[in-house]
C-alpha cells in the first residue's frame, strides 16, 4: 500500500471534498480522485458517496480512519518531519492527556485556537490516567503528546511547565437547613461530604494542599467529576470542594452558595508535562504554545 494514498484518504475524510484535500496536499484534484479510486478497488468499497454538493465517508470508510488515523499520524510526522511543521496546513493528530475537570476549563478555548490557527490539524483530549506510571509510560510511547496534572513528573528525561494555580472553595446547597450565611471549621467537619475520587500525592486534593492536619471528613459519595459533585451537592445536604472556576460556572445553574475553605489552604497548580525528545518539534512547540495561549483565556 502506497503510503500516500492513505495521506490522501485522510485530508479527504478530514474536509469532505476532493478539491479542499487538493489544496491541503497541494496536489491536483484529478490525482485526489486517482488516489481514491485505487482505494476503492483495493478496499472493495466506494469510501465516499455524493451528498448534495459535497461527499461523505462510507461506514466502511470511518471504520478504516478510526484504524489507520494513529499509526498514519505517527508515520507521517516522523523525525523528519518535525522541522517542516506549517500550522496552517498540517494535519497532525495530537493527543493530550488531561482530567475532565481540566478539559472543561481548557479544551473550548484550545480548541477555537487551533481553528483560528491551525484548521486542518486535530486535538484529542479523550486519554485521562491516573497514576504517575501510566502517564510516563504514554509520554515515552508517544501515545500522548502532553500530560496536564496537578502534579508534575520529576524522574528524569521529562519536562514540566505551571500552566496555572485555582483555588479551592466550598459548595453547599443553597436550601441546606443548616449552613447559609457562613461556615465554620466545625460547620466543615460536622456535616457529610462528596468528595473528588482523583487522587493528588497519595491522599484527596484537599487534604494534599492544606498547611494542617484535617479531621477525617464524612465522605458520603466520591466521584472524579466535579460537576457530578456540584449537582449532588444541589439536592443533598453535602458540601462539595471545588476549584473556585467550577463553583463560580455552575452555582447558579445548580442553586449552591460558594464559601471559602475555613481554614488556610494552598492554591491547586496544574502543570504541562512532556517528554523530552519532543523538545526540538516544530508542531509540538505549536501544541505547548497553544496551551500557554489558551489558559489565558480561563
Amino acid at each position: 500500500m502506497d503510503l500516500n494514498l492513505l495521506k490522501t484518504f485522510d485530508a479527504v475524510i478530514k474536509s469532505q471534498s476532493v478539491n479542499e484535500a487538493a489544496e491541503i496536499l497541494h496536489i491536483t484534484a484529478p490525482a485526489v480522485s486517482h488516489a481514491l479510486n485505487r482505494l476503492r478497488d483495493h478496499y472493495q468499497d466506494p469510501l465516499f458517496i455524493r451528498k448534495g454538493r459535497g461527499i461523505v465517508p462510507t461506514n466502511y470508510a470511518l471504520e478504516l480512519h478510526a484504524e489507520i488515523q494513529e499509526p498514519l499520524s505517527l508515520l507521517l510526522n516522523g523525525a523528519n518531519l518535525r522541522d517542516e511543521f506549517d500550522p496552517k496546513a498540517s494535519q497532525r493528530t495530537f493527543r493530550i492527556s488531561s482530567h475532565k475537570d481540566i478539559d472543561v476549563m481548557l479544551v473550548p478555548h484550545l480548541i477555537r485556537y487551533k481553528q483560528e490557527h491551525s484548521p486542518y490539524l486535530t486535538v484529542k483530549a479523550d486519554v485521562e490516567h491516573l497514576n504517575e506510571m501510566s502517564r510516563q509510560e504514554d509520554l515515552v510511547r508517544r501515545k500522548v503528546d502532553i500530560v496536564l496534572a496537578t502534579v508534575p513528573l520529576t524522574a528524569h528525561g521529562y519536562s514540566n511547565e505551571l500552566l496555572f494555580e485555582t483555588e479551592l472553595v466550598v459548595t453547599a446547597s443553597k436550601s441546606h437547613p443548616r449552613i447559609q450565611d457562613t461556615l465554620s471549621t466545625e460547620d466543615f467537619s460536622r456535616e457529610l461530604h462528596v468528595v473528588w475520587q482523583t487522587e493528588r500525592l497519595n491522599t484527596l486534593l484537599l487534604e494534599s494542599v492544606v498547611s494542617e492536619m484535617l479531621p477525617n471528613r464524612k465522605v458520603a459519595y466520591a466521584t472524579g467529576s466535579t460537576i457530578t459533585a456540584l449537582a449532588l451537592a444541589e439536592d443533598t445536604d453535602w458540601l462539595c470542594v471545588s476549584s473556585r472556576w467550577h463553583a463560580e460556572k455552575y452555582a447558579n445553574a445548580f442553586g449552591l452558595n460558594i464559601f471559602e475553605v475555613p481554614f488556610e489552604a494552598k492554591k491547586v497548580p496544574v502543570y504541562m508535562t512532556w517528554h523530552n525528545s519532543q523538545n526540538k518539534d516544530n508542531g509540538h512547540q505549536w501544541l505547548r504554545n497553544a496551551i500557554i495561549e489558551s489558559v489565558k483565556k480561563i
